[in-house]
């Protein structure tokens, strides 16, 4: 049985809005109130499909036997929609701050709604065919967003970026093409879809390489990760929300497809490939942590942060134990609430006080407290210190090494807190140093800013003390 009622509110509305925005200029005077209004149906019909028992069928429309759409929903895509739209719902809010300054208000909110159909089309693609058409459709409509300023250096960012990822998404065609080749159906399953012996070892190894590496592109693995930093021209809500949701999400959410839904963890332990995969993983989370260190601006220090705690994911999906498993699914939804924070605390600062460098941050503290507290919760979560909720999901990552035998790995985890420590720890000590003679005039940004930053603060608290709702989703 078809579900469309719950499929057509949470990609239709916002298609046809962010179109009705992008395409007729007589939305001008009712864009803001269209966006919240908008977005806020979409959260609600996200929430009300946690009510149907899942897994089950939103949609489906076969071309061919292998060209087929299709929706459904199961706690993997349900985890990735209900993030998506929450995050969205408090980026449209912050950007009603942040944007008051800039330029094409109505092509950024066209664009963001767009996005965001596309997100929850990721979230609920019940195949490879269908997820590969929302993810590439991912980078159109997120690519006006990273050059939205139009300069010289977000026209270069925009290249990078679109080249990329539509690299990327040519080697998941590749993949889609080889799976193809012999297999009759190439819907999701839980377990995997793959029969033993249909490949050999060689072709399987083909195969997996072809879906890594393209969904490696999104999820910004070492050496795939150059369009991230690039990308941090565009303004903030746009370098919070799509860089530490939707865009990094959906090359993770690919990761997880291609590893849970189309090899399965039997084929995978049998061939070696989870190990194989835990490699670059595990390189990329070292690297990114280094590399942050070398950063002066704020935001591309967090971009790198962002390469190595999105390696995280990976690395505890590719364990294949119990707790590694929690442990991506879990990290998946705690990334993004504290690299969302950052990111917003990162535009506060920069529209308060004016600081974009971390050089600049010494004392910063006492004219934005809200700002800054917000921040050093976030930071804690970073390095995983509870009692914010990042330390979990490196609790259950750390869990599924010693599970798979692996305590070298259990280490990796603990040398990336000490390397989170040493690039995000200054900048908050820095921040609450050399108190001023004379009393300070508060800076802090306009109350939609501050504010959405303040609750997401605390949500990362909150989703600490009351892991239920990300520990049901990830199973």
């Amino acid at each position: 049985m078809n579900h469309l009622f719950y499929l057509l509110p949470l990609i239709g509305i916002p298609l046809a809005a962010g179109s009705i925005l992008l395409f007729h200029t007589g939305t001008e005077r009712y864009k803001w109130p269209c966006v919240f209004v908008v977005s806020t149906l979409v959260l609600l019909f996200a929430s009300a499909i946690c009510s149907l028992k899942h897994p089950v069928q939103l949609f489906s429309y076969r071309f061919t036997p292998i060209v087929t759409i299709s929706c459904n929903l199961d706690s993997l895509g349900l985890l990735f929609s209900l993030l998506a739209s929450w995050l969205w719902l408090f980026t449209l809010v912050y950007s009603h701050g942040y944007m008051r300054h800039e330029e094409n208000t109505r092509r950024y909110l066209g664009f963001l709604l767009l996005s965001l159909a596309v997100t929850n089309g990721i979230a609920l693609a019940g195949n490879l065919v269908t997820l590969f058409f929302f993810y590439e459709a991912l980078t159109l409509t997120t690519y006006p967003l990273v050059i939205h300023r139009q300069t010289p250096e977000a026209m270069r960012a925009g290249i990078v970026y679109l080249a990329y990822n539509l690299i990327g998404a040519t080697f998941v065609l590749l993949g889609i093409a080889t799976l193809a080749s012999q297999l009759q159906c190439i819907d999701f399953v839980p377990g995997g879809i793959i029969p033993a012996d249909t490949f050999t070892p060689q072709g399987l190894l083909r195969l997996f390489s072809l879906l890594c590496i393209g969904f490696g592109v999104k999820s910004a693995v070492i050496p795939l990760h150059h369009w991230l930093p690039t990308a941090m021209v565009a303004p903030t809500p746009v370098s919070a929300l799509l860089h530490a949701v939707a865009v990094v999400n959906a090359g993770v959410f690919g990761l997880f497809r291609t590893l849970g839904y189309v090899f399965g963890s039997g084929i995978l332990n049998d061939s070696g490939l989870g190990q194989l995969l835990s490699w670059p993983m595990i390189i990329t989370i070292v690297l990114g942590s280094i590399w942050a260190f070398r950063q002066d601006d704020l935001k591309r220090r967090l971009a790198y942060s962002t390469i190595s705690q999105l390696a995280y994911m990976g690395l505890g999906a590719s364990l294949l134990t119990p707790s590694g498993h929690t442990a991506a699914l879990l990290h998946f939804f705690n990334h993004a609430l504290l690299k969302i924070t950052l990111f917003f605390c990162a535009g506060n600062l920069a529209d308060g006080s004016g600081k974009t460098k971390v050089s600049e941050l010494a004392g910063v503290g006492f004219r934005q407290p809200g700002t800054l507290a917000a921040f050093s919760v976030a930071v804690l979560g970073m390095i995983g210190l509870p009692p914010v909720n990042g330390f979990l999901s490196k609790w259950y990552l750390a869990l599924g090494a010693l599970e798979a035998g692996r305590p070298s790995v259990a280490g990796i985890v603990l040398l990336s807190a000490l390397l989170n420590a040493g690039y995000f720890l200054p900048i908050v000590l820095s921040a609450f140093s050399q108190r001023p003679s004379e009393p300070t005039p508060l800076a802090e940004p306009p109350a939609s800013m501050l504010l959405t930053t303040l609750i997401l603060g605390t949500a990362c608290v909150i989703f600490f003390i009351w892991p239920r709702l990300p520990l049901f989703l990830s199973g």
